[in-house]
Parts: structure tokens; C-alpha cells; sequence
């Protein structure tokens, strides 16, 4: 869950990048707008994309690696027992353990897209930055860190505990179930967050 997710989270942050960067430039090519490659990249990364691919995934993770840990505790003591040692220091561990890691994830794609972007003849590597740079706004990072980091972990760690708690007793099908659980509960606080912002900066 802690640093060992470095690896996890740059290896999906590369190729999530370079596969966005090549689908919106197919499509941009079409209409002679490739330029604005690094723009929409940019707020893909930032709403959707990235949340959705490396934020939910590696707390998926966490959630599997918890319900795992949690089985033997919930088994071998009493729920309050369960909820004050073992539920509150792994969600703390989340919550300190997101800023960096998705901070980090973050600078590895844009870099990533950034380097890549020349390969496809779309544009250099600093007019990509810049075009990315313009497009960016407060509410795509505000988005990005909400999802990140105040919302999948708390899902991650909730959903890891509930399984550990109500789930049969079997490691692999309790590791199963919370994955499950904070894939299906991530799309809800997506959908959830995404909604809330765009109210938020659009008003009717």
C-alpha cells in the first residue's frame, strides 16, 4: 500500500498517457486540430481518466490488501476492537500515502504524454506543455485531488474493511469482494464528484 504502489501507480500512469495521447490524436488529426493534443489530454487526465485508471485501480488494491489483513483481526477480536485498531490507522495510512502518489502519478503522465507527443508528429514537447498549461483550470485540479484523495481512499479502506467483516472466510474471495466493491462504489463517487463540480462551475 505504501511505497511499493510507486511502481504500480507509474507503470499505469505511462501507459494510460500514451494511450490517451494516441487516440485524441487520430481523432484531432481528422479535423487538422492535432495542436490541441495537449490540452485535451490534459483535462482528460485531470476529470477522468486518470481517477478512473490509476486512482481507482491502486485502491482497489489497497482495498484487496486490507480485507486480507482485516480477516484475521475481525476474526480474532470484537468489532469496536476491529474499528478503533485496525479500521482508523489504515485509513490514515491511505489518506497520507494519496498525496504523493497520485502527485507523482500525475507529473509521470503529463511527462510521459509530454516526451511522446513529437513521436506522433502532433507538436514539440513545450508547445504540448503549454497547450496543456493553458488548459488546465482550478476546478481540473480540484477535481483530480477530490477523487484521489479525499474520496477512493475512504472507499478503498471501507470497502476492504466491510469484506473483511462479512465475507466468507477466505482470503482470496474476501480480496475479490472488496475489489468489487470499490470498483462499483469509485464509478458512483466518480459520476458523484464529476456532477457536483460541473454544478459548481456551470450554473444553471
Amino acid at each position: 500500500m505504501g511505497p511499493s504502489s510507486f511502481y504500480f501507480v507509474s507503470l499505469s500512469a505511462v501507459v494510460v498517457a500514451i494511450s490517451l495521447l494516441i487516440q485524441c490524436v487520430v481523432e484531432l488529426q481528422k479535423y487538422k486540430m492535432h495542436d490541441l493534443a495537449g490540452a485535451i489530454i490534459s483535462v482528460g487526465l485531470l476529470r477522468e481518466v486518470g481517477p478512473l485508471t490509476v486512482g481507482l485501480a491502486w485502491n482497489a488494491k489497497v482495498a484487496a490488501r486490507i480485507s486480507e489483513e482485516g480477516l484475521t483481526s475481525s476474526t480474532n477480536g470484537n468489532r469496536l476492537d476491529f474499528a478503533r485498531n485496525f479500521i482508523l490507522p489504515r485509513y490514515l495510512a491511505a489518506l497520507f500515502m494519496s498525496f504523493p502518489l497520485v502527485s507523482y502519478g500525475l507529473v509521470i503522465g503529463f511527462v510521459t504524454a509530454a516526451l511522446f507527443a513529437p513521436v506522433l508528429s502532433v507538436s514539440t514537447t513545450n508547445d504540448f506543455l503549454d497547450s496543456a498549461q493553458r488548459a488546465i483550470q482550478n476546478k481540473d485540479i480540484a477535481t483530480y485531488f477530490i477523487k484521489l484523495v479525499l474520496v477512493f481512499p475512504f472507499l478503498a479502506v471501507f470497502a476492504g474493511s466491510v469484506s473483511a467483516i462479512t465475507g466468507e472466510k477466505s482470503p482470496a474471495r474476501v480480496a475479490a469482494q472488496a475489489v468489487t466493491m470499490t470498483f462499483a462504489s469509485g464509478f458512483v463517487a466518480n459520476l458523484f464528484v464529476t456532477t457536483m463540480m460541473y454544478y459548481k462551475y456551470f450554473p444553471r
